[in-house]
């Protein structure tokens, strides 16, 4: 049976469609960090020919202001966003990367603004455009051949050649001065991070490393004037400085040493000065500074007076209320008439990769700078609120005022359900400064009540704070919102979160090639440390391939570890995992006899404006008692969970909700009454009731939404296990690739024999096997002591899969 609830806007709520352009874009590293990003702070300065001038990216448009500060004149406007300029040797024009419904491609200008004239309009990625001295051509970065490349592109023929393409990412490309050296940022074999500084003789040659330091996409090199010099950004000291090393190679020279991030170095046509950009305030500033170098004391903020873009402009102000019509923290999403998205001045500018919806998040009060013309402005808060929506007409130099009323589609906590995120990260090198009070207000906005930031180890930097694990929730947390800093061990085949660690299990990593932490090891000892230390332990984004074979599933050890009793959750959810994969993976270890909670763990980076926000995968808990952290964990160690990217999915069996158990003899009853509560912000394709790993029965929910209660009877003759899942299509209320909930099992025991299923027990008892080869193939281990270990972990493992068999 279906019921549906129906909802209708209230009058001051317009609804409208927002335009999402560009296709779903793999995210990785590059997508993280070399991607231009928008921002309400410079990016990317560079200085005129005469030195007087810097042309710099900001909201989305290029604009040049004096050295010495004044006015900033756009040279650009939309619908395009622009970004990466660089002044033309004679001063006349200024290359930009420009994006154009989500493509990259190069563009030009007039250093006067006007008209971009297109330059490249390939379908994959070209960014970072450089003139050579003679002003004739342009270097560029293109991924058109699946890595990146070196490009360059004769402006009177057009004609584009490839000048550096390795069979790794090439990027960054600095003509030296004289045209004659091409400088640019490649790996160096046998090192981690994204490469080292390269020089290559020009037209052709072989090139030279200069400097290798484990970077992570924000080198940038650029020459001095007189060639002898490099000026980049340096990250060796845990935080991005500015650094020169000499062009032929020796010791680095840092020249800035803040505890914050300073990046995008630019050098003054004469070489007496530096301008570079730091977010030490959240959003970048700015400055100049003696080529020599300096405290901060030294640098010099350069002063923007006023903006002047090449479109009429007004603003839009108001406010968004929660049901008991209080301001509340929301994410903001504001589309300019231009089909822009815009943010406050100050505030964090990011997109969803998944739909490219550019979003901010508000206290709860706001003023935007727009276009003149219709404006939509939106707000959501978490998943348990229908999202606001009013289009507005914004006056040239205007106000207009905007009060968006949330309502609620259900209120979990007062059932004991608060949701929280498995896998989140605070810090991972992205552009904005973002400290611990205005992560804890982003997630505080997104209504994620419980939000577990893990600390790790990416290469061999650390990604979060030492201090900031301190067994205690962080100082703000209260009642309602609780942010715990825990962390996550990175292993070569997968990824465990221990949540609720009050020290460090050391090291933070495995299996890392070219580090003292080469060897595979196994996460036995790291799980077994954070149960002693009263916390969980869970695996996180679990696969992000197809898992058809025991090979595919070898891509993990987590049959290994679920096998030995080492995990308390598994993320059903996950921006990087596929959902119906892991899943998939899921039964089987429900149908071997393990229980294993239904998690959500978005895995975003939360200073990167490329990134969904922390609570795009949820986990829904439902606690005994207030809530604490302590009640929170225990409650997913207990299964009482589902996970979601949107849909709300409350599942019981003959009344007993996930995790609970029924026991049942021989001659009871074999029919189970299934009931389904749903709720959701986004449109629902189907509703799957799953036993023992199949379909049992599946609804399409009808209506308008947005609840709806399903009822079904199932029929389970033996021992099983029943649980439900939703799925949708995307949607930008959601942050993933499409809408999906998981719930924990209802567990039935019957004549108490739990059920299992030798297909499944073949199929991770193979897959086990599978790892073990893979893994010796590696042969990474420094000792015989370290390979024994990891063989007693496979072997006892398979002995336990090799039991169920026998059953």
């Amino acid at each position: 049976m279906i019921r549906n609830f129906s909802w209708r806007p209230t009058a001051c709520v317009v609804a409208f469609a927002v335009f999402v352009c560009g296709t779903l874009i793999a995210q990785t590293r590059v997508e993280f960090h070399l991607l231009p990003a928008i921002s309400t702070g410079p990016l990317d300065p560079a200085f005129s020919p005469d030195g007087q001038f810097l042309v710099f990216a900001m909201r989305g448009d290029i604009w040049k202001v004096p050295v010495e500060g004044g006015d900033a004149v756009a040279l650009t406007q939309g619908p395009a966003y622009h970004s990466e300029p660089r002044f033309s040797p004679d001063g006349t024009q200024v290359a930009l990367t420009m994006d154009v419904d989500g493509n990259l491609d190069i563009g030009i200008v007039d250093a006067a603004g006007g008209t971009v004239e297109r330059l490249t309009d390939d379908p994959d990625v070209d960014i970072e455009p450089t003139w050579s001295p003679d002003g004739e051509s342009l270097y560029f970065v293109s991924r058109r051949s699946g890595n990146l490349d070196i490009y360059r592109l004769d402006l009177e023929t057009r004609t584009q050649t490839v000048v550096v393409a390795t069979r790794r990412n090439d990027f960054q490309p600095a003509v030296s001065p004289d045209g004659t050296k091409l400088a640019y940022v490649s790996p160096v074999s046998g090192r981690s991070g994204s490469g080292g500084i390269w020089v290559l003789p020009l037209p052709s040659g072989e090139p030279t490393l200069v400097h290798y330091e484990e970077t992570s996409y924000r080198a940038k090199p650029e020459w001095s004037p007189d060639g002898s010099s490099l000026t980049y950004s340096t990250d060796a000291a845990g935080s991005n400085d500015i650094a020169v090393v000499p062009a032929k190679g020796g010791n680095r020279v840092r020249l800035t040493e803040d505890p914050l991030d300073e990046f995008d170095p630019a050098v003054s046509p004469d070489g007496s000065m530096i301008a570079f950009v730091s977010n030490h305030r959240g959003p970048t500033t700015l400055y100049t500074l003696s080529s020599a170098g300096g405290a901060r004391g030294a640098w010099k903020a350069v002063r923007i007076d006023s903006r002047k873009p090449r479109f009429a402009t007004g603003r839009v102000r108001g406010v968004v209320r929660g049901p008991d019509g209080d301001v509340v923290p929301a994410r903001l999403m504001v589309v300019g008439s231009d089909g822009r998205g815009y943010t406050e001045d100050g505030g964090f500018h990011r997109m969803v990769p998944a739909t490219r919806t550019h979003f901010q998040h508000s206290s709860g009060s706001f003023d935007v700078e727009v276009p003149a013309g219709i404006t939509v402005v939106e707000a959501m808060r978490g998943f348990e609120y229908l999202p606001a929506r009013a289009s507005v007409e914004v006056p040239e130099g205007g106000v207009v005022e905007v009060e968006l009323q949330l309502t609620r589609i259900i209120d979990a906590p007062s059932d004991g359900w608060f949701s929280g995120d498995m896998h989140t990260h605070d810090l991972h090198e992205g552009r904005f400064g973002l400290t611990q009070e205005g992560f804890f207000h982003q997630v505080v906005a997104d209504d994620l009540h419980v939000t577990n930031a893990l600390i790790h180890m990416d290469g061999t930097k650390l990604m979060g704070r030492w201090s900031d694990l301190t067994g205690n929730p962080y100082r703000l947390s209260n009642d309602d919102y609780i942010l715990r800093y825990s962390q996550e061990f990175r292993g070569s085949f997968g990824h465990v979160a221990l949540v609720g660690v009050n020290a460090f299990i050391m090291p933070l990593l495995g299996g890392a090639a070219n580090t003292p932490y080469a060897p595979d090891v196994l996460k036995i000892r790291h799980i077994d440390g954070v149960h002693a230390q009263s916390g969980i332990a869970g695996f996180v984004h679990p696969y992000n391939q197809r898992v058809e074979t025991p090979e595919d599933a070898a891509t993990a050890d987590i049959p290994v570890h679920v096998a030995l009793g080492k995990g308390d959750f598994y993320d059903v959810v996950s921006i990087a995992s596929l959902e119906e994969d892991s899943t998939s993976v899921y039964y089987k270890f429900l149908n071997c006899g393990f229980r294993l909670a239904a998690t959500g763990g978005t895995d975003n980076f939360s200073d990167v404006w490329y990134d969904p926000s922390g609570g795009t995968a949820r986990t829904y808990a439902q606690v005994e008692g207030p809530l604490t952290f302590a009640s929170w964990i225990d409650a997913v160690a207990a299964g009482r969970t589902f996970g979601t990217s949107g849909p709300l999915l409350f599942l019981t069996v003959n009344g007993k909700q996930p995790g609970g158990e029924i026991v049942v003899e021989a001659t009871d009853a074999k029919s189970f009454h299934v009931e389904i509560e749903l709720a959701s912000i986004s449109p629902i394709d189907r509703v799957d009731v799953i036993v023992n790993g199949e379909v049992a029965h599946s609804w399409q929910p009808s209506g308008d939404g947005p609840r709806w209660e399903l009822e079904a009877s199932v029929d389970i003759p033996e021992s099983g296990w029943v649980a439900a899942r939703a799925v949708g299509p995307q949607s930008r209320f959601v942050g993933d690739a499409y809408a999906f909930a998981q719930t924990s099992p209802v567990y039935i025991v019957r004549d108490g024999v739990t059920f299992t299923s030798a297909t499944d027990a073949r199929f991770l008892l193979e897959s086990v096997e599978a790892l073990w080869r893979r893994v010796e193939a590696r042969d990474t281990w420094h000792t015989a002591a370290q390979k024994e270990a990891y063989r007693d972990g496979i072997d006892r493992a398979r002995a336990v899969y090799q039991r169920i068999l026998r059953r």
